[in-house]
């Protein structure tokens, strides 16, 4: 098997563009969760969020990212993401590295949604604000001409779509929806072709932008918080948590063997030692309570890197701050280190960029990456209160400094996805 390292970055989150941004914030303890206002949020519709801001600015630094086009707003924000990595990378746009270059960005498609702007006025005629209904509001939003726009798009547009031409990647493409696994299933799976000797090098990752049917459809379920205040309302693994809060961007990573980095002179950055993917055939949106396929994935991933529990000195949980995911998740946890579990940090990017569901594992690895290089974690924001069922270390609100050589990131989804990944410190020698 081919050793895997990351040698290319690139963030774009509720805090803005780049992935440096994205860390200084974490560990700040910043929040980027605020009200909504780019959607017409109304009636019991949950309306906080962490939205990508505009960038038009960023934007215009990349050239010819402006003139893409695309139906969907949020792609030349996602692309900002994916320059900063391919740059940090040291890959120009239609090289012979680039000609070779896989593209595995998990993506939602195109949303038709994005139109509703245009009807807006229409639909709010004769309607006030507050007093609004969400079942009166989904109706007329899927009676307007908004929901059938897309027989007027030639393509669906994706990430990775708009990557490849960009950028002129011509090795394979692949787009994985395992719900809020997407992203670490993305990474993962562009590891083991690379290990396998099937790639060299691949951009992999996870880009998602809510839209106001996801807001719908996640408050009718119940599983966003009942907590209006966007400053405390989501706080993984605390006894007064009351479910996730939605979250947007792009996170991307150049994944490459030992062999093309050393070849190319390309800095690295660390590397990628163990993968795992299992499901629990449970239910299509409750996590297994005993968490059988979360911890067969734990410990298939730490298998896969040759480690111990003991090795791991930090956790990025999935974390998403509803009650079944985070007592699962320090469940499967608990059984597959044991003892250890006391000893290993953990902590919760969502709980400072909600829940970026595709998007949510490739930006938790700008955190573990740079957990790795700087030798400090981020805090886990709002964890104040200890539930009484949660008793692991969840590095409460302020950053911590450590030797961080080898970090596990978790990220488990509807449907019971489950899939983790393990960075770990690059040493020339092993």
């Amino acid at each position: 098997m081919k050793r895997v390292v990351v040698t290319g970055l690139g963030a774009v989150s509720g805090f803005g563009a780049g992935q440096q941004t994205l860390w200084q914030n974490l560990l700040a303890g910043n929040s980027a969760i605020a009200p909504i206002t780019h959607l017409p949020v109304y009636g019991d519709i949950v309306a906080i969020a962490s939205s990508m801001p505009e960038m038009e600015d960023d934007i215009a630094q990349v050239e010819g990212l402006a003139q893409i086009q695309t139906e969907d707003p949020s792609i030349r924000k996602f692309m900002v993401a994916v320059d900063e990595a391919m740059k940090q990378a040291g890959v120009a746009p239609h090289s012979e590295t680039a000609n070779e270059m896989a593209s595995m960005i998990a993506d939602r498609p195109y949303s038709p949604m994005y139109h509703i702007d245009r009807y807006i006025d229409d639909i709010h005629a004769g309607w006030v604000g507050d007093s609004l209904k969400n079942d009166d509001f989904f109706s007329a939003l899927q009676r307007n001409p908004a929901h059938d726009c897309r027989v007027d798009l030639d393509s669906w547009d994706s990430a990775n779509h708009f990557a490849a031409r960009f950028y002129g990647l011509q090795g394979p493409s692949l787009s994985i929806g395992t719900a809020c696994a997407s992203g670490n299933n993305a990474i993962g799976e562009a590891f083991e072709k690379i290990r396998r000797g099937r790639l060299n090098i691949a951009l992999a990752g996870g880009a998602y932008d809510f839209d106001l049917n996801t807001m719908i459809g996640f408050t009718r379920i119940g599983a966003l918080t009942t907590n209006p205040d966007p400053q405390t309302a989501c706080r993984p693994f605390d006894a007064e948590r009351s479910g996730f809060v939605m979250g947007s961007g792009c996170g991307v990573l150049v994944l490459e063997s030992l062999e093309s980095a050393l070849a190319r002179n390309a800095t690295i950055l660390c590397e990628v030692t163990g993968y795992a993917s299992f499901t629990d055939g449970y239910r299509a949106t409750d996590p297994d309570p005993e968490a059988v396929a979360a911890c067969r994935t734990l410990q298939t991933a730490l298998d896969c890197a040759g480690l111990k529990p003991a090795d791991i000195d930090y956790i990025n949980a999935h974390g998403t701050s509803t009650k079944m995911n985070d007592r699962s998740e320090t469940t499967a946890i608990k059984k597959v280190f044991g003892e250890a579990a006391y000893d290993v940090a953990v902590s919760s990017t969502k709980s400072m960029i909600g829940h970026g569901i595709m998007a949510a594992g490739p930006l938790e690895a700008v955190a573990c990456i740079n957990a790795i290089r700087e030798g400090v974690i981020h805090g886990t924001r709002n964890y104040t209160t200890q539930d009484p069922e949660l008793d692991l270390d969840y590095v409460p609100e302020v950053s911590r400094k450590m030797e961080v050589n080898h970090v596990l990131s978790n990220n488990f989804g509807f449907g019971g996805q489950n899939a983790t990944v393990i960075f770990s410190k690059f040493k020339e020698e092993i």
